[in-house]
């Protein structure tokens, strides 16, 4: 997989936010406590798509490892917390650091101060190098997210950026109650050579319900799905119709996932798997229409499995909304050829 995207976006971010800063007395609301935990998975999705846009490589959503975030220790605004990572290779990395929810010294971004609304700064205190607030960022919008059963009051920062006239752009997202990250995301695209090459970078936490779009880089026929496993990839292979979703958890746990289809990507018939078994409709799972969505619900017995979603019928090779541009173009191409024709000299 080709990651050189990725290296200039993560150091963008802490040039951009932390390069010259001074930090003044602290005053921030520390939201989290002493034992908290929360699980994340960190994944990466890739395109590469030629000059004439059409799909030449893809790496689908696939989780490159899980993290636990826990906090230590709270002094003052201080918060220290732990980080532990079981990369999926089997290797295991951990480490302690820190942020300061004031003035966001420390290890910014992880946590900010609790309870900040629309247009506050993520750290009340943060100033430059100039003794200002000027370039601090700050809270874009208040947003709900579904996470299990319930929905969380979350924190909202957006931001794009050019490299070298490459286009980035990053969201994150903070439950607003305690401040602690509950989504963040990376996008960078590079051209070259006509081709141009696009890499997302996932980072959620376990449990939060997930938006995938089946051509990664393009926001065409989202499926949510809303689990209580780990989702560790997502797939979408129009050749074979089919949706794959490979999902994990406390072996002997009980786990469930509700997979939303828009109608436009995949209809029909429907069979449904896992681990290459059949699933029985009424018994394994349920599946409803509202008339725009197929909604699947599955249940089963935790370790990992992976389920697989085949329709009779697919997207055609070519997505709806690039039907019209292309039968415009091609029409417009026959007249100009009739035209041409027209003017062409009688053969001698």
């Amino acid at each position: 997989m080709n990651r050189k995207i990725v290296l200039p976006l993560v150091f963008v971010l802490v040039v951009m936010l932390f390069s010259g800063v001074e930090f003044a007395s602290a005053k921030g609301n520390v939201g989290v406590v002493v034992g908290q935990t929360a699980d994340y998975t960190y994944a990466i999705s890739r395109t590469v798509r030629d000059s004439n846009g059409s799909l030449t490589e893809s790496t689908p959503f696939t989780v490159d490892y899980l993290e636990t975030i826990t906090i230590q220790k709270i002094s003052g605004t201080n918060v220290t917390f732990e980080f532990k990572r079981d990369l999926l290779n089997g290797t295991t990395e951990t480490g302690t650091s820190w942020v300061n929810v004031s003035d966001g010294d420390g290890t910014g971004f992880v946590i900010i101060s609790a309870n900040r609304n629309v247009g506050g700064l993520l750290y009340p205190d943060w100033v430059n190098e100039n003794g200002t607030s000027e370039g601090a960022p700050s809270i874009n919008e208040t947003v709900l997210l579904k996470c299990g059963d319930a929905m969380m009051e979350v924190n909202h920062l957006n931001f794009t950026y050019w490299v070298d006239e490459q286009p980035g752009s990053e969201n994150y997202y903070w439950e607003k109650s305690t401040g602690l990250i509950v989504k963040w995301s990376i996008s960078g695209s590079e051209t070259e050579d006509g081709t141009v090459e696009t890499v997302n970078i996932h980072f959620q936490r376990v449990g939060l319900e997930q938006v995938f779009y089946p051509y990664i880089d393009s926001k065409e026929y989202p499926v949510t799905v809303n689990s209580d496993s780990t989702i560790l990839g997502f797939e979408f292979n129009q050749t074979e119709k089919q949706l794959r979703l490979d999902v994990t958890g406390k072996t002997g746990t009980y786990g469930s996932c509700d997979v939303v289809v828009p109608g436009g990507l995949l209809w029909g018939t429907f069979s449904l798997s896992m681990d290459g078994y059949a699933l029985v409709e009424g018994d394994d799972y349920s599946i409803t229409y509202d008339g725009a969505y197929y909604t699947f619900s599955i249940s089963y017995i935790h370790s990992s499995h992976t389920i697989e979603i085949v329709a009779s019928d697919a997207v055609p090779e070519f997505p709806a909304w690039m039907i019209l541009p292309l039968f415009m173009t091609a029409t417009l191409l026959a007249v100009m050829l009739y035209r041409k024709r027209l003017r062409r000299p009688a053969a001698l």
